[in-house]
């Protein structure tokens, strides 16, 4: 499991940090059905269709899977001029915090595929796409664009799935771009030749890539190690992390070799796990992580998102909820008591209320605003109760023990107190706090608690949003 201190920290620190991700764009379509029948006309089973969802692939996935982590994302990739570029372009315009720049090419296809699923399990997939490596003027202006923003950028991501958009050439003018600025590169490779990705700082390649690099039959943990240092070696990488499917990560060093086995999970769809792995390896990178903590977190996540439908990302919550169990949430006796006491000490007590489910950037954005200007924060969750009869009987996602866990993680929370009601009015009346904060557009004295608050002399302060965040519109993507 990834250490507890170093996953929290590093999520915590990556927030608002900067990532420039470049490479093969793709838009994934899942059509999804039931089979009830064979087809008269072959002997082929006939899809009854229900829904179309479309996410996006590739490198734009990568980039997705930084965003809902809290990273500022510049994506840098080439698409056609035609209606998947469309679809493509307005699903990225929906995350948050992430800049597509794409470069339209009106003599090639974006990169399409198309899924089809009955009961959740792939039928076939059908891939549109063009290979051809991009034309001279068009790897110019990717290149150009690239270094006009690697400047800003805290590390550089080059997702390669061999549909042309990276030649050798292209890459190895990037990576030096990169080393000129002092940025880190770290590259998801596609092709069978490492040398295209000589100079990088970590490359991620899996079992099935390493073996066409090196001519690897032997698939011990003692040959992968001994075939990555020798392709290291020859084209100046750093450091490789080997994915070796149910057997987890190999992370490979000049000096070292650590084996990160595979977390006991269901597997129920491997579509961009390498996505959410190379990303997570950035967010560790980014956040002054270890490479060893960083692939400790990918792994993690790796076990986490392939036990999700179609090319999934992860949101904050999602990973957090794996930690060990925090304290469990106070009484409110025992927030009244200690509420008594830091006001005692002369400590300032805030207060802010919410669901958490799924926890996300939007959130950490909310309590950590919050927490910077009292001494001491209590957070009222809204229970299981409460949320369905707020949201309806789908919700909330995860119960009201693993939220106040999640919660409990995090190092500006001082006591987390459960309500059942639709607002936790009651719950201020109770601790009376010095400050009282909510998330929104709200007008102060809309908000719950608003009259307590001020008859006491206390402060009641609206934190604007973190455009973009929801877990509902996580749950769309």
């Amino acid at each position: 499991m990834a250490d507890t201190p170093s996953l929290i920290q590093q999520l915590l620190d990556l927030q608002g940090r900067s990532a420039l991700v470049i490479g093969d764009v793709m838009l994934d379509r899942y059509i999804h059905g039931q089979v009830h029948r064979i087809s008269p006309e072959a002997p082929i089973p006939i899809l009854s269709h229900e829904t179309t969802k479309i996410t996006t692939g590739g490198a734009a996935n990568v980039a997705r899977n930084l965003s809902q982590l809290g990273c500022n994302v510049s994506l840098i990739g080439a698409v056609g001029q035609d209606s998947a570029a469309q679809e493509l372009t307005s699903a990225l315009g929906r995350i948050p915090q992430l800049f597509f720049a794409p470069l339209v090419c009106a003599e090639r296809q974006t990169t399409v595929k198309t899924r089809f699923l009955s009961s959740g399990q792939q039928m076939l997939r059908v891939d549109k796409e063009t290979v051809l490596p991009l034309d001279e003027m068009t790897a110019e202006q990717l290149t150009a664009q690239a270094a006009a923003t690697i400047g800003h950028a805290d590390i550089l991501v080059i997702s390669d799935y061999a549909k042309g958009c990276l030649t050798a050439g292209t890459v190895q003018t990037l990576i030096k771009a990169a080393k000129s600025n002092n940025k880190t590169v770290i590259i998801d490779p596609k092709s069978a030749d490492f040398s295209d990705y000589a100079g990088a700082d970590l490359i991620t390649p899996n079992l099935a890539e390493l073996r066409r690099a090196a001519c690897l039959e032997d698939d011990s943990i003692t040959a992968i190690t001994k075939a990555a240092r020798q392709l290291m070696t020859s084209h100046d990488i750093a450091a490789m992390l080997v994915t070796v499917g149910a057997r987890g990560m190999v992370l490979v060093r000049q000096d070292s070799c650590v084996h990160l086995p595979a977390h006991p999970c269901e597997v129920y769809d491997v579509s961009g796990a390498g996505d959410t792995v190379i990303a997570l390896i950035a967010a560790g990178l980014v956040a002054g992580l270890s490479a060893e903590q960083a692939a400790q977190t990918a792994n993690l996540g790796a076990s986490l998102v392939v036990a999700k439908s179609g090319t999934a990302c992860l949101c904050i919550g999602e990973l957090l909820a794996s930690l060990p169990d925090a304290p469990p949430p106070l009484t409110l006796t025992d927030a009244q008591e200690k509420a008594a006491g830091w006001r005692r000490a002369g400590d300032r007590i805030g207060f802010t209320n919410g669901c958490f489910d799924l926890l996300h950037s939007g959130h950490l954005h909310i309590l950590s605003k919050t927490a910077a200007q009292c001494d001491r924060l209590i957070v009222g969750l809204n229970s299981d109760a409460s949320i369905a009869g707020l949201k309806g009987p789908s919700r909330p996602l995860q119960n009201q023990i693993i939220r106040a866990g999640i919660l409990g993680q995090l190092p500006f929370i001082d006591g987390i107190v459960l309500f059942d009601e639709p607002t936790p009015a009651t719950l201020i009346d109770a601790l009376r706090p010095d400050l009282l904060t909510k998330g929104g557009d709200y007008r102060p004295e809309d908000i719950a608690g608003y009259d307590t608050v001020r008859r006491s002399g206390g402060t009641v302060a609206v934190i604007d949003l973190l455009d973009g965040y929801s877990t509902s519109a996580f749950l769309q993507q």
